[in-house]
């Protein structure tokens, strides 16, 4: 049994977007829903759910931002391929540095991405 909430808990084989998921948070409001529900008449669960609700919705902007951000990047590095323009390269430089710095939840493997389309711009700037 501890075995199996370890294997829960820490998984393996585990796919990575671009953000952390919210799955194990969203889990934990559902419980804290399930155990208010009795203590609070329902109102408990309605927030512990509304609260669940808010993180996946809030999960799913971020994935979407930064999904969109790694396309305009990699569009910007084939623009440049083609164009020699050093604008494009001007704009990964500025939009990886910011997402490095406001975006908080992103995986190790989009922080290595990024670093990796920064260490491309500084090549050819």
């Amino acid at each position: 049994m501890l075995n199996s909430l370890k294997a829960f808990l820490h998984p393996q084989n585990k796919p990575e977007g671009y953000v952390y998921s919210s799955a194990k948070w969203v889990t934990i409001l559902m419980v804290i829903g399930i155990l208010l529900y009795t203590i609070t008449d329902g109102w408990g669960t309605l927030v512990a759910l509304s609260l669940a609700i808010a993180l996946l919705i809030g999960r799913y902007l971020l994935a979407k931002q930064a999904a969109g951000d790694f396309l305009d990047m990699h569009q910007a590095k084939k623009g440049y391929a083609k164009t020699r323009n050093k604008d494009y390269l001007r704009f990964i430089k500025a939009r990886g540095e910011q997402m490095l710095n406001d975006n908080k939840v992103l995986t190790k493997a989009a922080k290595e991405e990024i670093h990796d389309l920064l260490a491309y711009a500084e090549k050819y700037l």
